[in-house]
């Protein structure tokens, strides 16, 4: 149907081809992809190198490999292309007879390869053909801990000792093994550990530690730290204010929620939060609005959700159970009768149970 809107035309360069190629593969249209590069008349190696990726992305993995065979001329991106399409692939030992044919090797090459093995639970080979690497810089070191931390939840120790030979270690190799503990089913010393050990973290560091310790049970701990992190003078992320509005739900603790929230206010931090928050997803705004409204914070809950209107985000059904909570917390009977009345209407959101729970409260 696509095809259909596309007119036919030829392109002026090979480089708006190859673009075009790349762009119809990832939406899935591999034959309009391939007529343009069947009606290309010179083609360069990027454009083969263009379509193979896209037959490996539709799983046509024979055709990429024929494809590869047919090149007048390849060089390392062309093998690396057919390495990783093998690896995205699930074929593992396709992708390796490949990579020991490679007449030459980059660290592309090898990154692939490991990657293969660890997402196929080949860490003994992933591990012997990292140590076989020729040059390994701070970034190898990095994606390879993250690929055995991730592929084993169950032993992170397996991580951490390829982390204590690591030459180099920066912020995202620390954290990478912080969140290593996270995964591993409740190593939290052993996380606080390597936070302690940091010499330099920043606020991402700070709300990773705040979240293993949110995740784990350990309530107290999370707003100790929370506490520290503003003492050392580090600005609280939304992350982490998040964490921590959730554990003050989980104490049920009035005096915790206001206490944080007069933290934030000290510092300023709420409206610049908002102001600064990059992906301010509807996720991150319900989150906020309900932290604000189980703790008595109805009034800012209700900010927060024009706030949240003023920036074209569409409320969702968790958004009006936070918002109809601050109303019936404050008092506020006819903004939150309004408030119901426009989820329909205006919103498309249909009340459930929970909606209506909030109102019987509002109206009680």
């Amino acid at each position: 149907m696509l095809s259909r809107l596309i007119p036919y035309r030829t392109y002026s360069t090979t480089f708006a081809a190859v673009s075009q190629i790349s762009h119809f593969s990832r939406l899935g249209q591999i034959r309009l992809a391939r007529k343009i590069f069947d009606d290309l008349q010179d083609k360069t190696v990027t454009s083969w190198n263009a379509i193979m990726a896209g037959y490996f992305k539709k799983k046509g993995s024979r055709e990429a490999r024929r494809l590869f065979d047919k090149m007048p001329e390849t060089n390392t991106i062309s093998w690396n292309g057919l390495v990783s399409g093998y690896v995205q692939n699930g074929m593992i030992f396709e992708a390796r007879k490949v990579f020991d044919q490679m007449p030459e090797r980059n660290v592309v090459s090898w990154t692939a390869m490991i990657r293969g093995y660890v997402q196929e639970g080949l860490i003994e080979e992933a591990e012997l053909l990292f140590w076989r690497m020729p040059e390994r810089n701070v970034v190898s070191w990095t994606v390879m801990l993250a690929w055995v931390r991730n592929a084993m939840n169950s032993k992170v120790d397996v991580a951490r000792k390829l982390f204590e030979v690591m030459p180099d270690k920066n912020e995202v190799t620390w954290t990478a093994m912080l969140t290593g503990y996270t995964r591993s089913g409740g190593e939290v010393g052993k996380a606080r550990l390597v936070f302690d050990q940091m010499r330099e973290k920043d606020d991402g560091t700070w709300s990773t530690m705040i979240k293993i310790y949110e995740r784990k049970g350990f309530e107290l701990e999370a707003l100790a730290l929370f506490s520290l992190m503003q003492t050392e003078g580090v600005r609280p992320s939304f992350p982490s204010v998040i964490s921590v509005l959730s554990v003050c739900g989980s104490l049920a603790s009035l005096d915790h929620g206001r206490q944080v929230h007069s933290q934030l206010q000290k510092g300023c931090l709420i409206g610049s939060l908002l102001l600064s928050w990059d992906n301010r997803d509807i996720v991150m705004w319900n989150s906020i609005i309900a932290g604000y409204a189980q703790h008595g914070f109805g009034e800012k809950a209700l900010e927060v959700f024009h706030d949240m209107f003023a920036s074209s985000i569409a409320p969702d059904e968790i958004t009006f159970i936070g918002v109809l909570s601050a109303c019936s917390y404050t008092g506020k009977v006819k903004e939150g009768l309004e408030i119901f009345e426009s989820m329909k209407s205006n919103y498309q959101v249909d009340p459930k149970t929970e909606h209506y729970a909030c109102m019987v409260d509002l109206l009680g």
